[in-house]
């Protein structure tokens, strides 16, 4: 669950929203008229083009709007000989074009290697297109005529089927981001945690903490996803591995789940807001992790005092 602090980073004073709204939908009117079926286009909440119409067309006020743009398109390789299709998951800031959109692709039959290397690629290709102007179909012929190149090993070995490569590596992460206020990244932060089986936590505010723990595909997954979007400063301060063979992961967990923890916020200058420290410090040495406390702020905690 969130709680709504009442500020979205994502609306940018000197931005024209209204009008980044309507070349976003302009572009799923014509995303949708490209790929009809629903197994090729497919939108994450059908709602979210009404909303964004309501708004624009003065019926709801900006800070009602809490949807956002979100789509999958199933994209096939240009190629006649290729029956390997890639799923690019985009997801559209208010701001977009004005900023970069946030996209990674999924492909299950890509090994992993290859598969991080074409997020990569992908990510350097989008982030070298100019903007304000709506590039998503630049994006998806991209991936057509560049997609073979990565799927070339997953086409040799197809008729060998080898046995699937397990992943035996326990890993956590702690990451450090210089604020999380939006809250659409609190929403991500926490729905990619859920989607590839992470527990951890997340703390909103100024400095925003995040641990996620799990298998390590799974972790460097997130990582990578999560670093594609627009951050003041996003950096790891401590990854834990451990190799755990057949051994049950639960037993290596710190957090039974993923959820987003609020410590008495209190407001700071303008869109600021900070969590109780001391309380942070309490529920980190509740978890038998208290020593991440000084790695993130430089002091040792101390018990909160009510």
């Amino acid at each position: 669950m969130m709680t709504d602090f009442g500020y979205d980073e994502d609306k940018d004073s000197d931005v024209d929203v209204q009008e980044m709204l309507e070349l976003q939908l302009s572009e799923v009117e014509m995303l949708s008229s490209m790929f009809p079926s629903k197994e090729e286009f497919q939108m994450d909440d059908p709602c979210t083009v009404a909303a964004i119409r309501n708004y624009l067309d003065g019926q709801m006020l900006y800070e009602y709007l809490h949807k956002r743009v979100g789509f999958t398109v199933k994209v096939m390789p240009r190629s006649s000989d290729s029956k390997v299709a890639v799923e690019l998951v985009c997801n559209l800031p208010h701001e977009y074009p004005h900023v970069a959109p946030t996209v990674f692709t999924r492909s299950p039959l890509m090994n992993r290697e290859n598969h991080q290397r074409l997020n990569e690629d992908l990510n350097d290709f989008i982030q070298g297109i100019d903007r304000g102007e709506i590039c998503m179909f630049s994006v998806i012929e991209w991936i057509q005529e560049n997609i073979d190149q990565y799927l070339v090993s997953v086409e040799k070995k197809k008729d060998v089927s080898p046995p699937k490569e397990v992943d035996t590596i326990f890993s956590r992460l702690w990451i450090y981001s210089h604020h999380i206020y939006s809250k659409f990244k609190r929403r991500d932060i926490i729905d990619w945690a859920q989607e590839l089986h992470l527990t951890g936590f997340s703390l909103p505010g100024k400095p925003g903490v995040i641990c996620v723990e799990g298998y390590s595909r799974s972790v460097e997954e997130y990582w990578q996803r999560l670093r594609r979007q627009n951050w003041k400063r996003l950096v790891i301060k401590e990854k834990e591995e451990q190799d755990i063979g057949d051994d049950d992961i639960k037993k290596y967990y710190k957090f039974d789940a993923f959820e987003e923890k609020v410590f008495d916020a209190r407001g700071g200058k303008g869109r600021e807001y900070h969590m109780d420290l001391g309380k942070l410090f309490e529920f980190l040495e509740k978890h038998d992790c208290k020593h991440i406390f000084s790695l993130y702020f430089g002091v040792d905690g101390k018990m909160a005092t009510d």
